[in-house]
C-alpha cells in the first residue's frame, strides 16, 4: 500500500532530477522497491535520496540571481551568499513570539520574585508582581511562595522559556540572517547566522562527492524535506530556513561548482577540477 502511494506520487510528478546532469528522470526509470533510479543520459544508477527535487532545471534557476543572493569571486576563492530575509515569516514568528513570551513572562516574573524573596529578602515595592505580595513574598494559591514551590515553578518554565528563546532567534534570523558558503584552498566553510552570531561548518572541498538538493514545498509527501547537502567525508546539511528560490539558487551554484561535467568548468576554480580531487 505504501509503495503504491509513493509510485502514484512519482508518476504524477516530474520533479526528480539527476544529481549529476540535472536531466529529469522519468517514472519508468525509477525502481521504488530497490530504492534506485537510472539516468539515461548519464547511464548511472542513483539512490532515491540522491535525486534533486525541483520543478525548475538548473539553467532556469541560474538564469536570474534572486534578490538577496550574490556570488563573489576573489582570485581562486568563491563566496556564495543567500539572505534568509522573509517578511511574512518574520511577521508570523514575531506574532507567535509576542503571544508565547507574553504569557511566559507573567509566570517568569513570579518565579524571579519567589527566588528573590526566598534567597535575598523582601520583594522591592517597585517590582511588578501579578497576584500581589504577602509577607514580602509573592502569593501562589492564596499563600506566600516557599522555596520548594519556587524551584518547581522554575523547572516547569524551562521548556517554555526555551521555546520562547527559539522563537526570538527564529524571528531575528528571518529578518537579518544569511547563509554563506566560502570555497577556498585555505579554509572552506558554511556559515549560518546573523553577522558575528554565526556558526560554521568547515569542509574539505576536494572531498565533496556530490551536492544534493530537495524542495518539498508542494511536492507531495514522498519528497524529502527542503535542504542542501554537501556530501563528502562528512555530510553537511544546511539552508532549510532559506526562502525557496534562494535555496534553489544556492544549491544550483554548488552543483555547478562540484559537478564532474566539463560544462561546469567555468563555474569553479582551477584547483577544484575533478582530476585534482581525491
Amino acid at each position: 500500500m505504501v509503495l503504491k502511494k509513493i509510485a502514484e506520487a512519482f508518476s504524477g510528478s516530474s520533479i526528480q532530477r539527476c544529481p549529476q546532469c540535472d536531466h529529469p528522470i522519468a517514472y519508468e526509470s525509477i525502481n521504488i522497491k530497490e530504492g534506485v533510479a537510472c539516468c539515461d543520459p548519464c547511464r548511472k544508477l542513483f539512490r532515491l535520496s540522491e535525486l534533486n527535487w525541483s520543478h525548475r532545471s538548473r539553467e532556469e534557476v541560474l538564469a536570474k540571481t534572486p534578490l538577496g543572493c550574490s556570488k563573489v569571486e576573489w582570485g581562486q576563492s568563491l563566496t556564495l551568499t543567500a539572505s534568509a530575509r522573509s517578511i511574512p515569516t518574520f511577521i508570523g514568528l514575531s506574532f507567535a513570539c509576542l503571544f508565547c513570551n507574553g504569557i511566559v513572562s507573567v509566570f517568569l516574573s513570579i518565579a524571579i520574585a519567589g527566588l528573590w524573596a526566598n534567597l535575598v529578602g523582601p520583594i522591592p515595592g517597585w517590582f511588578p508582581m501579578p497576584g500581589g505580595v504577602r509577607q514580602g513574598r509573592p502569593i501562589m494559591n492564596d499563600a506566600p511562595m516557599n522555596l520548594g514551590t519556587t524551584l518547581f515553578l522554575c523547572l516547569f518554565l524551562i521548556p517554555f522559556v526555551t521555546i520562547g528563546t527559539g522563537l526570538v532567534l527564529g524571528a531575528m534570523f528571518s529578518l537579518l540572517g544569511r547563509v554563506k558558503v566560502v570555497i577556498d584552498q585555505v579554509e572552506s566553510y558554511v556559515s549560518t547566522g546573523i553577522g558575528l552570531l554565526s556558526w560554521k561548518n568547515r569542509f574539505d572541498p576536494m572531498s565533496i562527492d556530490s551536492v544534493r538538493f530537495s524542495n518539498s514545498s508542494g511536492d507531495g509527501e514522498s519528497a524529502p524535506k527542503s535542504s542542501i547537502q554537501l556530501v563528502g567525508e562528512d555530510t553537511i546539511e544546511f539552508g532549510s530556513m532559506l526562502p525557496s528560490k534562494r535555496r534553489q539558487w544556492l544549491a544550483a551554484c554548488l552543483q555547478e561548482i562540484f559537478s564532474p561535467n566539463d560544462i561546469s568548468r567555468d563555474s569553479r576554480p582551477v584547483w577544484l577540477e575533478p582530476n585534482n580531487r581525491r
